[in-house]
């Protein structure tokens, strides 16, 4: 999951800039729509495997403080609601490239992204930990599945891709390992170069 939390990270960080860079120019702003709507789409589905799949598990069987889980629900909805604001604007804004939607989006996805830093990064020291202990594999693969379920098949491999863009070795070994091997195959000899073109697209 630190994986997806460093993409999830990554990709709002760079997405204002990205949209604002864009202003005036359709071509470009219909390629980055695709690629603004795919990560809100992620970060969706992200939070919606863990409303539905971890948060009822993990509170009976641990005492979590009141203002905690106050705050991580918040949080959600903060990012929810900036993210469907954000989607909102996309037809148009693929259409148009028009610089007032662009700027629009762009400083609700930039509300998002302050948002979802403060929120994973409390994930990650509360609650993650809490999740390892208490999870069964089974209980942990649903998680997975859920967020693998989201993706369309077509798609994978470059979300491999972008998941595994900042792994370290060891990190990329560990993850890979419980990809099914024909999918590890794909990934080494399509996923990276797909993801690379894309990204050399997106990102110019």
């Amino acid at each position: 999951m630190l994986l997806i939390h460093r993409m999830l990270r990554r990709e709002l960080g760079q997405l204002p800039d990205l949209i604002r860079s864009a202003s005036g120019d359709p071509a470009r702003a219909k390629r980055l729509a695709g690629h603004t709507g795919e990560m809100l789409d992620l970060l969706h589905h992200h939070h919606t495997g863990e409303d539905e799949l971890l948060w009822p598990v993990l509170r009976p069987r641990v005492t979590l403080e009141g203002e905690l889980i106050d705050r991580m629900e918040s949080q959600h909805e903060q990012i929810a609601a900036a993210a469907a604001a954000a989607q909102a604007d996309l037809p148009t804004w693929a259409r148009t490239a028009d610089p007032e939607v662009g700027e629009r989006m762009a400083g609700v996805i930039e509300q998002a992204a302050v948002v979802l830093t403060e929120h994973l990064a409390e994930e990650e020291s509360l609650i993650l930990p809490l999740v390892s202990e208490h999870f069964s594999q089974a209980e942990w693969d649903a998680l997975g599945e859920h967020g693998l379920a989201a993706i369309p098949g077509r798609r994978r491999l470059v979300i491999l891709a972008h998941i595994l863009e900042e792994a370290d070795a060891d990190e990329r070994r560990r993850f890979l390992k419980i990809v099914p091997p024909p999918a590890r195959v794909a990934y080494r000899v399509v996923g990276r170069r797909q993801h690379a073109r894309e990204a050399r697209l997106i990102r110019r």
